[in-house]
Parts: structure tokens; sequence; C-alpha cells
């Protein structure tokens, strides 16, 4: 990448020493960081070039090194700040456009990466053409499977349901989910992100119409969903990600079978259909070592109105994938019936990888979380009546191309309470909690063309 076009660039410098600076002040930090450069220590090069930053002298020369010798260092995030920095001193140098554009694709910045590919000109642009759009730039597929684990609760209807009134109340068995995903890359900076997903889950299910009473050990429910969103990303790291969800469902209700005598009663059972909505705008911007989350987004969810916001920080220590962490806080305002409710959803993730082989996630979220979104609403917990309380997920990804696909295969632990939902809605104080957890087992692949 222009090697040896940079060394002399910086030996001319190193020996000029013309600066309108202080000449002896200003030749101490350029003379000392190119000796360093050719010596390739960068850990003192790192710390002579902030020295020299801090006491305001700044040339592109010291950019370069400092840039480069984070670069070495694979702090790829602070490599591409100094980078940009070079570039703003002396715009269209091919040697900090190949370096920066490096740097970029390495943080996991591919968007930016490829904006500033567009920058390219002469022997560059032949070596690394404009990026041009692709129909399949990225295709996904995961399938997940969940059991609740309910053994402890009994199927006796009236030790599980005992003597409620007219109202409905679920407890999942399990459900399966398949998923699959396609990434449009309309241009540099412009993408299009698309999502089906078919659910199918079983239910312990209790319902009272005000007339018969009826507990239904396999009640169905099935999902068909469709997920857009269109992103938007900017060189300086800005990404704007408004989103939609389309929820369609269907689901099992009892009714009386003739010749019933009444009580609890196996009845036949028909679907109801229901329409859900999601939609909402994810913003993100990276800042050095940081990325910065917000997110706002309106869902109509179990004839419930709701309004769900994020706030997160990202932190990348090492300036690279191998190790980050992050904090989230969520808040759900969230109106029923008239009846409106404020939640706050804390959350925290970790991931790191082992000899850039294998990468390692762990997510931990508590709190409330009824009609829940996450992935910029692109993963919805809408179960009626079950509220999931503590969520743990662990995934383990495999990279399987240069290019960036991977197989990942996790796990996911919830903690959840049933509750009895009333058909009228003054009957509050009846609520049969039922304690439970699920578990989750998922995998999947997501290929990059």
């Amino acid at each position: 990448m222009y090697r040896v076009i940079t060394t002399i660039w910086l030996s001319l410098l190193a020996l000029s020493g013309i600066n309108a600076q202080d000449p002896v002040d200003f030749n101490t930090f350029n003379t000392e960081t190119y000796s360093l450069y050719q010596q390739q220590k960068w850990d003192s090069l790192i710390d002579m070039g902030r020295e020299a930053l801090k006491q305001d002298y700044d040339f592109y020369y010291l950019r370069m090194r400092l840039s480069i010798a984070l670069y070495n260092q694979k702090n790829f995030r602070k490599a591409g700040v100094h980078f940009t920095k070079a570039l703003a001193m002396n715009q269209g140098d091919p040697v900090a456009l190949e370096y920066l554009y490096y740097s970029r694709l390495l943080a996991g910045q591919g968007d930016q990466a490829n904006l500033v590919r567009e920058q390219f000109k002469g022997d560059l642009a032949l070596k690394l053409p404009p990026f041009k759009g692709k129909f399949f730039d990225r295709l996904g597929a995961e399938y997940l499977y969940n059991r609740g684990m309910i053994d402890h609760i009994s199927t006796n209807p009236e030790e599980t349901f005992p003597g409620l009134p007219s109202g409905v109340q679920y407890i999942t068995h399990h459900f399966s989910n398949v998923s699959l995903s396609l990434t449009n890359s309309i241009a540099p900076g412009f993408s299009l992100h698309h999502a089906y997903t078919f659910m199918t889950k079983t239910n312990l299910q209790y319902y009272n119409d005000g007339n018969m009473q009826y507990f239904v050990d396999n009640q169905n429910v099935t999902q068909h969903q469709y997920y857009l969103s269109p992103r938007f990303t900017t060189q300086s790291g800005f990404k704007i990600m408004p989103m939609f969800h389309r929820i369609n469902g269907k689901y099992q209700i009892p009714v009386e079978t003739s010749g019933s005598g009444g009580g609890y009663s196996r009845a036949y059972l028909y679907y109801v259909e229901y329409i859900d909505y999601v939609a909402g705008l994810g913003l993100s911007h990276s800042l050095g070592s940081f990325n910065l989350t917000l997110g706002a987004w309106y869902a109509t969810l179990n004839d419930s109105e709701q309004v769900q916001n994020r706030l997160g920080l990202t932190w990348y220590p090492k300036g690279n994938l191998n190790f980050y962490a992050s904090a989230y806080m969520n808040s759900q305002y969230e109106i029923t019936e008239g009846e409106a409710v404020l939640r706050w959803i804390p959350e925290m993730h970790i991931g790191f990888s082992i000899s850039e082989k294998l990468w390692f996630d762990l997510n931990g979220t508590m709190g409330e979380m009824t009609n829940y979104l996450e992935n910029n609403g692109q993963i919805v917990y809408n179960s009626f009546s079950e509220t999931i309380q503590q969520k743990i997920k662990f995934t383990i990804s495999i990279p399987v191309s240069e290019k960036g696909s991977l197989l990942y295969l996790g796990g996911r632990w919830t903690s959840n309470i049933s509750e009895f939902y009333p058909l009228v809605y003054d009957l509050t104080g009846t609520t049969n909690t039922k304690s439970y957890n699920t578990l989750s087992f998922y995998g999947g692949i997501s290929w990059k063309f």
C-alpha cells in the first residue's frame, strides 16, 4: 500500500524540518517520530505523537506516522480518526486514502469504507475500483427453537387456573422461528435490509367467555412477519435507520361444542386473525472508540399502543472488533384500554474474539419486557399475557470467508411470568401469576457476497 512512497515522503520531511513553529521543538518531534517509525517502535511512536498533539504540534506527517502506528497495533478506529485528519491537510493523498479504507473495513465499518473507496483515483482506483451496488450483498438464514420449562405447572385445570372469572391466560409450551434476511447494497452509504420470519407456537390456554370455561393444552399461534429498513451512512460515521415491521398472525380460541354440559371442555377451536405494526427510527454515530446509539419506535401490539426509546453506548477499548462492551437503557410507554404504564429496561452486552477465529457475545437484559422490541424493531416479543423479566443470550460466531461470512450458534434463557388477563377490566385484583423459565437454541448463517 504505497509503503515506498510513504517512506520517501517521511524521509524528505524529516530532513527538511521546515515549519513556522519553534524549529527546535518541531524538529525534536519530527525527527524522533520519524526515527521511531523507521524502527517500527509503534508504542513509543504513539506516545510521542500524542505528546506532540498535546503541545499543539500538528502536521501531516505526524498524523500519518501516528495513524500507521495505530494501524499496526490493530487500533483501527483511532487510526481512522488520524488518517481523516491527515487527509484534511493533504486532500486526495492516495496513501492516506488506502489506509483509511482498510481502517474502516477492519473496524467493521463497511459502509464508511465504501464511501472512502469512492474517492480513489488513478492507480488506486484501478487496484480497488469504486464500489458497485449489489442486489445480493448479504443473505442470512436462521432457525430458533424455544421450549417452556413448565413441568412444575400442573396440567390439571382446577390447579393451574383455579376459579378464574371471564378472561384469558396463556403459558408457552414451545415455539419455532424460521428467519430469512437479505441486504441490498444500492449505492455507497445506502442499503436496504429485508427480513421474513415465520413462527409457530403452542400454548397452554385458559379461556372464559363469560358463559363457558375452556382449558386447551395445545392452542396454536402462527405469525408471518416482514421487516424493511433503509439505511443511510455518512463519511463521518453517522447512520440513519428508519424501519417498518408488519406482523400477520392468527391464534386459536375455543367455542362451545354441541352438547357440552358446562365446566372445562376440550372445545372446537377456530382461528382469529390479527395484524400489528411497528415503525420507527434508529440512529448511531461513530465517535472514535465509541458508538452512540439512539432509537424511537411506535408499535400496535396485542391491542396496545406503545412508544419505545433506546439510548446506548458501545466501547471498543482496543479500537477493533476483538473486544467491545455496550450499555443500553430502554424505556417503554404503553397504553392499554386507556391505562398507561412506563417501564425502564436496562441491557448489557459484551463481545470478544479468540485469535480472530471465534467470536463470543453475551447479552443480558432485565425489566418488564411486555410487547418488547429489539434490534431496531426487527425482533418483537409479543406473547399475549406473558412477560419476560430477565433474559440472557449467548452466541458463538465462526468466520467462514474473508469477506465477512459467518456461521453462528447460540442459546437464550428467559425468566417469565404468565398472568390472567380479564375481559372485564375492573377485575384487576385477579392475576393468577405463574412463574417459569424458557430455553432457546438457535443457529444460522450470514453469507457476504
